[in-house]
């Protein structure tokens, strides 16, 4: 578990060195970062709610950049264009995981992930995409709660994946009822993010007790992965 969560500082370290060195910053961001939006009004509109499906991989990247972006300003005061925002160790690890082939069907029952013929398919049978669920969606959902990016619950549906719903959840009230510790944790984070009295070293700490709950429940439950 430590080993998971201490991917969080490497690359928000490897990101911060690498953009005040390369002068092609885009070329260090996640797969398909320019093709996500940094608004919900970017997710396709049915019956009055955005539809966000977080087992396509330009679904749940896009929840990252929500995050990213609306987030930003508070962490203006510890670095220039965002960079030190401690947010991005989420998406980066996300986008590790879809280069090493780690979001792909590992039974080989069906072609999701593959690279030629779905490569944008989250795959409900892997691992590391049932675990980084709740470290994406949850995160997400917990912001929603706190206000803190300025959208309704209402407004958006999350779809479940094709098997095993019942170990994931949807919305805020289910998330709560499911892990309800993780989702405090996240709330925390989210909530000390927007005091005037926060400084980084409290965004580290909270922000570490969030990663390191979001791994309990998941790594217990997808055992059998």
């Amino acid at each position: 578990m430590a080993v998971l969560a201490s991917w969080v500082w490497v690359l928000i370290g490897y990101l911060s060195a690498a953009v005040a060195e390369n002068s092609n910053p885009s070329s260090l961001y996640p797969p398909f970062w320019e093709d996500t939006s940094g608004e919900i009004s970017g997710f396709a509109l049915e019956d009055g709610k955005y539809i966000i499906n977080p087992w396509v991989f330009t679904d749940r990247m896009g929840l990252y950049k929500i995050l990213l972006s609306k987030t930003a300003p508070y962490f203006a005061k510890y670095g220039p264009e965002n960079e030190q925002n401690l947010l991005w160790g989420l998406p980066m690890q996300f986008g590790w995981q879809y280069r090493t082939g780690r979001l792909v069907d590992p039974t080989g029952r069906t072609t999701c992930g593959y690279k030629t013929f779905d490569e944008l398919c989250v795959s409900v049978d892997s691992w590391w995409a049932d675990v980084n669920y709740f470290l994406s969606v949850l995160p997400f959902l917990a912001a929603v709660d706190s206000g803190i990016l300025g959208i309704s619950s209402d407004e958006f549906t999350i779809l479940p994946p094709p098997l095993d719903e019942s170990r994931f959840c949807y919305n805020v009230s289910d998330c709560k009822k499911l892990v309800g510790e993780i989702m405090d944790s996240w709330t925390t984070f989210f909530q000390y993010m927007q005091l005037p009295s926060s400084d980084f070293d409290g965004l580290l700490q909270h922000l570490w007790a969030a990663h390191t709950a979001s791994l309990e429940y998941p790594i217990s439950v997808f055992a059998d992965r």
